[in-house]
């Protein structure tokens, strides 16, 4: 019996190995943060549009870095789903950079990939390395990974490599929003501040309030039907990856994150006929905290049950605390709700669109 068929065994939903990766997040996140700059080749420095896609938590990845280029840099950035690359549609993209975000370059990320000769130069983030590639068995991915860097692709790593056997991920998505932090950084020093590993610790401490993971507890069933996220602008531009903890965590409908102003306009009435729970998340700015009161308000006023999680920054840099926040309390509801994470529904049943790219 292999070490890892014990642990597993041990360990058979999965939930120490969760835990442990929790426990390493701020470490990992704090050793990225001492790093020196990112040093990119001159391609990616001379580009000046990029056309980015990711699926999954890694959409939300790509959603940051788009607004991160076009609202802090002079640069222009457009989002497009992966199925937009099969086949690729004919538009002119020749002078424009492609970026691929994927922690483990997954199949439906290769669709992608494969059109990289459409494109003026290829960005890829990616926690897989040809090493660790041939050290778990993928021949396919190890020799992909060397033909891209042969072909001048830029690859920009991350941790965590090989963070497989449970559906969720801690470690990946969070670096993954520093290392894009860390790329603009490179592209225009000027364009973001610093994040210090002091800070980052800080921030990665925040914990949900007890509250809350009460009143999760109190009446799961109607937050797996589905609840909604309320917040500002710029946390609901790429907030959906604190939306896919709660579908890759617990198996839950994937709350929608909502723009406050936008929540008016259909969701509200929604919700105040088919009554279901809302979180607001509060950055720290008078814009949001105004918002926030007066949704509380409305709210109040349908008796729609409302929590709010509130963070103690502001502006982009605030999704690192409310990651963090929503972890904690995701695994605390895996753990008192004993979510098998080792085993999740259809498992194994998704390759005809999960393998997308071995039939086309």
């Amino acid at each position: 019996m292999t070490e890892s068929t014990r642990e597993s065994e041990s360990d058979s939903r999965g939930h120490q190995l969760l835990a442990a990766r929790l426990e390493q997040l701020p470490a990992t996140i704090r050793r990225m943060a001492d790093e020196p700059p990112l040093q990119l080749d001159g391609k990616s420095h001379r580009a000046r549009r990029f056309v980015v896609t990711g699926t999954g938590s890694s959409e939300a990845h790509a959603r940051f870095l788009l607004h991160l280029l076009n609202r802090h840099t002079a640069r222009a950035a457009e989002f497009r789903p992966l199925s937009a690359f099969c086949p690729t549609n004919g538009e002119s993209a020749s002078e424009s950079c492609l970026v691929v975000i994927s922690q483990g370059l997954s199949p439906n990320a290769q669709v992608a990939i494969r059109q990289r000769h459409q494109f003026a130069h290829a960005i890829v983030f990616t926690s897989s390395t040809p090493a660790g590639a041939r050290a778990a068995g993928k021949e396919d991915l190890a020799r992909l990974l060397e033909q891209l860097q042969d072909e001048g692709v830029a690859i920009i790593t991350s941790p965590l490599e090989e963070e497989y056997s449970t559906l969720l991920r801690f470690v990946g998505p969070m670096a993954v929003y520093l290392r894009i932090w860390q790329f603009v950084a490179a592209l225009e020093p000027r364009a973001l501040p610093r994040l210090p590993a002091g800070d980052l610790n800080r921030w990665l401490g925040r914990t949900a309030p007890g509250g809350m993971v009460d009143a999760f507890l109190a009446n799961p069933e109607s937050f797996a039907r589905g609840f909604y996220f309320l917040a500002a602008s710029p946390l609901c531009e790429f907030g959906q990856n604190l939306s896919y903890k709660f579908l890759e965590g617990l198996f839950w409908s994937a709350p929608v994150v909502w723009d406050f102003l936008q929540f008016a306009h259909g969701p509200f009435q929604e919700v105040t006929l088919q009554p279901r729970p809302v979180v607001i998340l509060e950055a720290a700015d008078e814009a949001a905290a105004n918002l926030a009161r007066r949704a509380q308000r409305m709210l109040a006023a349908a008796a729609v049950p409302c929590l709010t999680l509130t963070a103690s920054l502001s502006g982009p840099q605030a999704i690192f605390e409310f990651e963090a926040m929503v972890n904690d309390l995701v695994m605390r509801l895996i753990e008192r709700l004993a979510i098998d994470q080792r085993n999740w529904p259809s498992k194994g049943k998704d390759d005809p669109l999960y393998g997308f790219h071995r039939f086309n």
